[in-house]
């Protein structure tokens, strides 16, 4: 009997990029992506619609649904998450969630080994490690940028990594080729060892002001 195709739906509003990504097993693709500081939740189900269309598809026609988990923007994640859950409870299809280290690092696995370096928005990143074979190197972890310098020289990639290298200059890799959202449909569909639950990944608490 023949395979049903996968078709894998890939959100990403983690950050302040909000991106939207189609992938089926047959490697047809489609994506849209737009720099945004607020107002995610309120295009994203537009940006889906856009490319269902883009590959003549209905959200009928989906099998999965792959979502970056964080770390991030704490209201950014929880747009992106409770988005995917509320599709996958209404199609009765599973959700993945991708981290947004393994995410950041498949965008880049041309040139490993290198660390991830993500913006914390305050004055320090949040970090992973990964080898050669483009494998975790231990846990995830806050690091500040002199903290970093003692680690140098290393290869930083990630939304952070430009940020770090004005003070410490260390190695940049190239711009990644692919959003977020693609790397986490591709993840999904190719590599279900690389993917988790779809739970938010916080590495602190948020503030909260009373």
């Amino acid at each position: 009997m023949r395979q049903k195709k996968k078709l894998c739906l890939g959100i990403d509003t983690t950050f302040n990029t909000l991106s939207v990504a189609l992938l089926d097993t047959e490697r047809h693709s489609a994506y849209v992506c737009q720099e945004m500081l607020r107002g995610q939740g309120e295009i994203l189900i537009s940006f889906i619609q856009n490319v269902l269309s883009k590959l003549k598809k209905t959200p009928a026609d989906l099998t999965h649904i792959a979502v970056t988990i964080g770390p991030g923007s704490f209201t950014g994640v929880r747009i992106g998450l409770a988005t995917a859950r509320g599709l996958g409870l209404a199609l009765k299809i599973p959700v993945i969630g991708i981290d947004n280290f393994t995410a950041t690092s498949f965008c880049h696995k041309n040139q490993l080994p290198h660390k991830v370096i993500l913006d914390s928005k305050r004055d320090d990143y949040f970090i992973q490690d990964f080898d050669k074979q483009g494998h975790k190197k231990g846990k995830s972890y806050i690091c500040s940028a002199q903290q970093l310098a003692t680690k140098l020289p290393f290869t930083a990639c990630g939304n952070g990594a430009t940020k770090l290298a004005t003070s410490i200059h260390c190695k940049l890799a190239s711009p990644a080729t692919i959003p977020l959202a693609l790397a986490a449909a591709q993840i999904a569909l190719t590599l279900p060892k690389l993917t988790t639950s779809a739970h938010p990944l916080y590495l602190r608490e948020a503030d909260v002001t009373v």
